[in-house]
């Protein structure tokens, strides 16, 4: 089996380092700042009806900041990708933020929020395209927020580097919104066993793991644990995937 990722950010390497141990498939990562689009082009064509296509191109997030040309540049890619998917499996790396927060738990048929934001009306403009045009079989992964100790410049960021220094984490709006979150590691093992087993379709990549923002910063704080049973926010779980029998023990935060 050949694997194709394009985007190669936290989570795109991390999916090939994880899918790269395996001795029967061959994994190649591009990034989209150093690949020309005739090279992207005749990778992709490369790849037969046992192979697959991971889409990882989307930016964090969509904001005043991020390099608009190397989004058009995704979309370009994108959008050969998907006038050309005769064979290849298309599996492209969503967001579980798209449902509507509620007081219960989120599953795959739970309703999308109609409110979004850019970053989140991009996620949900590119899983229809691919619903769409998509000519072969495809899974769009809603992952939960993904965090590692050593990333920067995010919540989960803040939170380790104020641990490690030992720094007071303010308060912010919304804070009591409860989130679901999963390490990067056990992100990458879901997603390589839903790829492994062949599974298509909508599938939540979650572990179970949720909490408010306000409680997450007051372990760093030192301050006590607030009930969330009123707490509305996103506590996602999957119908498709058990995550207890992919990961032996998850990640926790602390």
């Amino acid at each position: 089996m050949n694997i194709l990722i394009c985007g190669s950010g936290i989570l795109g390497k991390a999916l090939y380092t994880q899918l790269n141990s395996h001795k029967n498939i061959f994994v190649e990562l591009l990034s989209l700042r150093q690949c020309e689009f005739s090279f992207f082009k005749q990778k992709f064509n490369n790849l037969g009806e046992k192979d697959i296509f991971i889409d990882s191109m989307d930016p964090n997030d969509i904001n005043e900041s991020f390099n608009k040309s190397i989004y058009e540049k995704a979309l370009m890619f994108r959008e050969y990708a998907l006038r050309n998917s005769y064979e290849p499996s298309f599996y492209y790396l969503s967001t579980s933020n798209l449902y509507k927060p509620s007081l219960g738990f989120i599953n795959e048929l739970s309703e999308i929020n109609s409110a979004k934001s850019p970053y989140l009306t991009m996620k949900f403009n590119n899983e229809q395209l691919i619903k769409d045009y998509c000519k072969s079989n495809f899974a769009l992964l809603r992952l939960v927020n993904v965090w590692q100790s050593e990333a920067s410049n995010s919540f989960f960021g803040d939170i380790f580097y104020a641990k490690s220094n030992n720094l007071f984490i303010k308060s912010r709006p919304k804070d009591e919104l409860v989130i679901s979150y999963a390490h990067v590691s056990d992100v990458c093992k879901i997603i390589e066993y839903v790829i492994t087993k062949k599974v298509f379709g909508i599938i939540n990549i979650t572990t179970n793991s949720f909490n408010s923002r306000e409680n997450i910063k007051a372990q760093v704080n030192g301050r006590s644990i607030k009930s969330i049973i009123k707490n509305i926010g996103y506590r996602i779980y999957s119908n498709v995937i058990n995550y207890e029998k992919v990961i032996y023990k998850k990640k926790e935060l602390f």
